[in-house]
């Protein structure tokens, strides 16, 4: 059977863009048809009437590192103008915006709060409130499935890693569905097309990054856990052929680290492994560490490994950025305990109160789950 995204079904009936007017597209390397055509070109192919390109962090082409967004003049493959809609003032999306009369999201997103194109809808839809702009989600699935894991957010944590308290960490909704979110907590509407196959990934789709530390599908199971290695002076893996499957640091002893992180039975097995970043922390370093393996299958949930990582690894010398331990876990930081087990012991509360407000985001769902689901 061949599931279909949100772009494909909008391609196979064009006539649904009649009375768009002037058409935007918010996309990146990642929005494609299953046989890798652009989105841009695939719609102008199709007679969508395009007049611009934007494009979130990393930029319309994909090529910006973590925290960056080029500006390039005109896309090469659909010879558009473009523009950027990130790190951006509300005034200054507003004003970038301001030539469209409706604005085409086609991103792919993963599933997790702190992963910011979620905050670049957000912007989009803020843009919304202050003048007529029809927002137009064109849904993929969410490659990490259905499955909650983690907290809500805490309110006082907010900033752009983390722009709503809705979505528990892993909030095991598409994109569509958190526009959806979003754009009642904003007051406006969110329309989306709808995607076949929402609930994880087919094995028939190519995997094209969306953004460049999550290369494959390996990384981006494991980015939900390991991603809380930001919040060390550790490496999580950036400037290697593996992000978010390393993670060390100087002098820290591999053999001890691995052995720690294997005596939890957390679904991986932990390698020792030696790495020298060539970006990020310890970039042109030599780190000793661990590469993380699946080898039981596709780890299901990350969270435990990303918690024990970042207490083994705070055991092993490393040091936690309080600030940014809440911004992305979403709880206090020195409510985060220092030791594997306890931490561990803490996911289960954490767990339960985001299983709990995934039960309230019920009504901006799309797609059907499993009996019994939060």
């Amino acid at each position: 059977m061949t599931h279909r995204t949100g772009l494909e079904h909008l391609l196979a009936s064009p006539e649904q863009a009649a009375g768009w007017g002037r058409v935007g597209l918010l996309t990146n390397p990642s929005g494609v048809t299953r046989d890798l055509t652009l989105a841009a070109v695939a719609l102008l192919r199709a007679g969508v009437g395009l007049t611009q390109l934007y494009g979130p962090e990393h930029g319309v082409d994909g090529s910006g590192a973590p925290g960056e967004a080029p500006e390039v003049e005109r896309d090469a493959a659909s010879g558009l103008p473009t523009a950027v809609l990130y790190g951006l003032t509300p005034e200054e999306t507003a004003r970038r915006l301001a030539g469209v009369d409706t604005l085409l999201v086609d991103l792919q997103d993963v599933g997790v709060r702190f992963y910011t194109y979620i905050s670049t809808v957000r912007d989009v839809l803020r843009a919304a409130r202050e003048r007529p702009l029809r927002v137009v989600v064109l849904d993929r699935p969410n490659p990490l499935g259905f499955t909650v894991e983690g907290p809500p957010l805490d309110p006082a944590f907010r900033s752009f890693v983390g722009v709503t308290s809705a979505l528990p960490l892993r909030h095991g909704l598409t994109l569509g569905e958190v526009a959806r979110v979003l754009a009642a907590e904003e007051g406006v509407e969110a329309e989306v097309v709808g995607t076949d196959a929402p609930d994880g990934w087919h094995a028939d789709r190519p995997w094209v990054p969306p953004s460049p530390n999550l290369p494959d599908l390996q990384s981006v199971r494991l980015y939900p856990g390991t991603a809380l290695v930001e919040a060390l002076d550790a490496s999580e893996g950036r400037g290697t052929a593996l992000p978010f499957r390393l993670a060390g640091a100087p002098g820290m002893d591999a053999q001890a680290l691995a052995r720690r992180l294997n005596a939890l039975d957390l679904g991986v097995t932990a390698r020792p492994a030696f790495f020298t970043p060539t970006t990020s922390k310890h970039a042109g370093k030599r780190c000793a560490g661990v590469q993380l393996h699946e080898t039981r299958g596709e780890l299901r949930h990350a969270l435990p490994l990303g918690l024990a990582l970042f207490t083994a690894l705070e055991e092993a010398g490393a040091t936690r950025n309080p600030d940014w331990l809440q911004k992305l876990l979403g709880v206090p930081a020195d409510t985060v305990p220092n030791t594997p087990e306890a931490a561990l012991t803490a996911l289960d509360g954490w767990q339960a109160s985001g299983e709990q407000q995934a039960l309230a985001l019920a009504p901006h769902r799309l797609y059907p789950r499993k009996e019994g689901s939060p």
